[in-house]
């Protein structure tokens, strides 16, 4: 194993040359980083690894080549209670953004003190009339956390207006975890008022551009009250890597351990993995702790090993009961159908499954959209991760599903 310290690849990747495939995806938005684009992933497909990818992609360019400057923020984390609240975060983290990216050792001083700040409600000054007693009860807007829209405006168009004076040409929020949003009461508000940002406000719209990624919760919300934001956004859902760069990141991993993998271990890695990246770092991380110096054996016996260890991520992605990322029966029924067959389209589906063109058709985006399915174009998909397909035929045999 090698002497340098590589992440377990549970958590985000951050680090450029640990991040493979997405390509196509991060060359569309570098050429078009103001538009509005919602990116939609099962559980540790790697959406928030992408949008780590495309602010660094953004930052990386010359200075003559500069458009969005990205900001990068997690709303499952922030998890704002209003409307208000949302366009408070969205100011607040272009500001500390900025002032990381342009001011170094200052920027630090500057969010120690923005905490210090929220941290204080309000209080009572002392006018320094103490023969009058005369005070001034005052509150900290900091501490409100919220923006009427005009202020929101006012300093967003204020900051533009500084990064336009640094070669940017406006500013791209990457929202990771939108999902948060749907869960609360002023959803319809704000997916309206990014709306009418991108729409009606002539000041803005050329130099403001959305990423907003989740799953099926922000992808059914969208379908269930027809939101004007959905009406102006590309939809993409990441699926699994392809073959030719799970290639290349085995090989920048076996390169990187120390440790060669023969062309029909390379082929079992991904095989068992389907191409999925969560899977596939995963099952090399057990064969570099393990196997260094000797060959491995791909036996049934390591595959119990592999499916016990991703119980829990299994069963979160097959039973929508345990977890939101999870399938509903339809989904189910319609993977059931698929593994049958190991390969079919929507309409060959539909005749085993009893279900309507348009839900298997969704249940196999959905599918690939979790990456235990590999979508093959022309509306074809085939089975992919043969771990997560054994983690099933064990469970229908417990009588489980």
């Amino acid at each position: 194993m090698a002497a340098s310290v590589r992440p377990d690849f549970r958590l985000p990747i951050d680090e450029y040359n640990y991040f493979f495939g997405r390509s196509n995806l991060l060359s569309e938005i570098e050429r078009a980083p103001f538009r509005v684009r919602i990116i939609l992933g099962g559980r540790r497909l790697g959406k928030t690894s992408t949008l780590n990818a495309v602010k660094r992609n953004l930052l990386g360019v010359s200075k003559d080549e500069r458009q969005a400057f990205p900001v990068l923020f997690n709303l499952q984390q922030e998890r704002p209670k209003s409307l208000e609240q949302f366009r408070y975060l969205l100011i607040a983290r272009l500001q500390e953004a900025f002032a990381e990216y342009y001011a170094g050792n200052q920027a630090n001083w500057k969010k120690t003190y923005r905490r210090f700040l929220r941290q204080i409600p309000g209080g009572s000054l002392d006018l320094g009339l103490p023969k009058f007693g005369l005070k001034l009860n005052v509150t900290n807007p900091d501490c409100d956390r919220s923006l009427i829209h005009e202020d929101f405006r006012q300093d967003l168009l204020k900051i533009i207006k500084q990064l336009q004076q640094k070669q940017f040409t406006g500013v791209c929020f990457l929202l990771d975890g939108s999902e948060f949003i749907v869960s609360q009461d002023w959803a319809n508000d704000a997916w309206s008022y990014l709306r009418a940002l991108k729409d009606t406000d002539t000041a803005l719209k050329p130099f403001v551009g959305f990423i907003l990624s989740g799953y099926r919760d922000l992808k059914d919300y969208q379908q269930a009250v027809g939101s004007p934001l959905l009406n102006i956004a590309e939809v993409e859902w990441l699926g699994t890597l392809t073959e030719s760069e799970t290639r290349s990141l085995i090989a920048y991993r076996s390169q990187e351990e120390k440790v060669l993998l023969t062309e029909t271990e390379v082929e079992r890695v991904i095989e068992w993995a389907g191409c999925h990246p969560y899977l596939t770092q995963q099952i090399l991380n057990e064969i570099f702790d393990n196997y260094p110096q000797e060959k491995v054996q791909f036996s049934d016996k390591f595959m119990l090993h592999l499916i016990r260890q991703h119980d829990r991520d299994f069963s979160a992605w097959w039973d929508e009961d345990k977890r939101t990322y999870g399938f509903g029966t339809t989904e189910q029924t319609v993977y059931l159908a698929l593994l049958d067959r190991r390969e079919g389209t929507a309409e060959t589906l539909v005749q085993t499954t009893n279900f309507s063109f348009g839900e298997v058709a969704d249940s196999l985006e959905v599918l690939a959209g979790t990456g235990v399915i590999q979508n093959l174009g022309d509306e074809g998909y085939k089975m992919g991760a043969k771990l997560f397909e054994q983690w099933v035929v064990q469970e229908r045999k417990l009588g489980k599903n």
